[in-house]
């Protein structure tokens, strides 16, 4: 596995320190966060205000107003009744994994719990029983559906699965699970990583796909640094959920983020500068995917931003051709290398010109 070091945060471009220069097209900075302006500007002027951390239980007898005030504004970017932050991605998928049987077990039936999980799920929903699964993701839905419908009314099942699939990218069908004919039973838990801020028809994700229904008995969570540029996580769903969350041990004994960021989260969803920065998004995609023309090269979905392919030769040939994408073992050492290349909202029309030019000499 090739491993380069740099010293400078990328963005259209990255200088290793060995002087060379690539065209970047990696990681999951999709909205191109970490070089906004806004974004800078909105924790350097709430620095000031709120410092640089807060050394503090979030359920200490003093309590941060401005957390409150994101969680209700991301609550309703969402479309979701509440939503709580955390330090990480991780730590939100963990503390729910920690609270969801307590959650389960409120229904007077319940007697015993099953897990199910998804196929490539995100080791931030490893829990109870865990299992990996190397199968199919619709396949694997359509029979977990079975699985709980064939099932005693006295089980509780936690269904754990990415919103999205990640590192080799798939679209997962979630109207599958509107055949459960119990749903009062059954806990999804979608891990919204890497569809939080890109997917959905304002970038809140894949809530539209699931139904009223089971709406009540889902709960979401995601890391904020990827698309949000976030140093945070994040868990939202029904009000009773996140309260239950919130006076959880593993909530009141962990630090939150940094004030100054939960300050210009709030203030880049008040601002619809996620929005603007999606739009931007959006058409690098619609222009690189015109010029691949129909390029039968990549595993894509449609107005997603990464695009994938089992050839690690391909990784080989951009890196020769000045084109640094990545290609590594993930989540585990022994996992098969993904050559992953993500287009975010930073990149010129040049740079997708030079990609797809590139990407076509290695269909050739």
């Amino acid at each position: 596995m090739n491993i380069f070091h740099t010293s400078k945060l990328p963005g259209r471009t990255v200088e290793t320190t060995d002087g060379r220069t690539f065209l970047w097209f990696s990681g999951t900075d999709y909205l191109g966060m970490g070089h906004n302006e806004a974004l800078r500007r909105y924790v350097h002027f709430a620095t000031e205000t709120f410092g640089n951390h807060y050394g503090s239980s979030r359920n200490n007898s003093l309590r941060l107003d401005i957390y409150d005030e994101a969680e209700s504004q991301l609550a309703l970017f969402l479309k979701n009744e509440s939503s709580l932050i955390v330090s990480s991605g991780m730590w939100a998928g963990q503390l729910v994994m920690k609270e969801v049987e307590n959650l389960a077990v409120q229904a007077p039936a319940i007697r015993k719990i099953a897990y199910h999980y998804a196929p490539g799920v995100h080791p931030a929903l490893w829990g109870q029983a865990f299992q990996r699964n190397e199968g199919e993701w619709n396949k694997w839905a359509l029979q977990t559906v079975r699985k709980i419908n064939a099932t005693e009314p006295d089980v509780a099942h936690i269904v754990c699965t990415d919103a999205v699939g990640s590192p080799m990218v798939k679209a997962f069908d979630f109207t599958l699970f509107h055949a459960i004919q119990n749903p009062a039973n059954a806990w999804l838990i979608i891990d919204e990583s890497h569809s939080l801020g890109v997917m959905g028809t304002s970038g809140n994700g894949v809530t539209e796909q699931i139904g009223s229904t089971l709406l009540k008995q889902t709960i979401f969570v995601s890391s904020l640094n990827k698309s949000p540029g976030i140093p945070a996580g994040a868990i939202w769903g029904p009000k009773s959920v996140v309260e239950t969350v919130r006076k959880s041990p593993w909530f009141a004994g962990a630090s939150p983020p940094a004030p100054a960021y939960a300050y210009a989260l709030k203030m880049l969803l008040k601002q619809n500068e996620y929005a603007v920065a999606r739009a931007s998004l959006l058409d690098n995609i619609a222009w690189f995917n015109a010029k691949m023309n129909g390029t039968a090269l990549f595993e894509c979905i449609k107005d997603y931003p990464v695009f994938c392919s089992s050839n690690p030769a391909l990784f080989d040939h951009l890196l020769q051709n000045g084109i640094m994408a990545s290609c590594f073992p993930y989540p585990s050492p022994a996992d098969a290398p993904v050559t992953r290349i993500a287009i975010s909202s930073l990149h010129q029309k040049e740079d997708l010109d030079r990609l797809a030019e590139v990407c076509k000499q290695f269909n050739a």
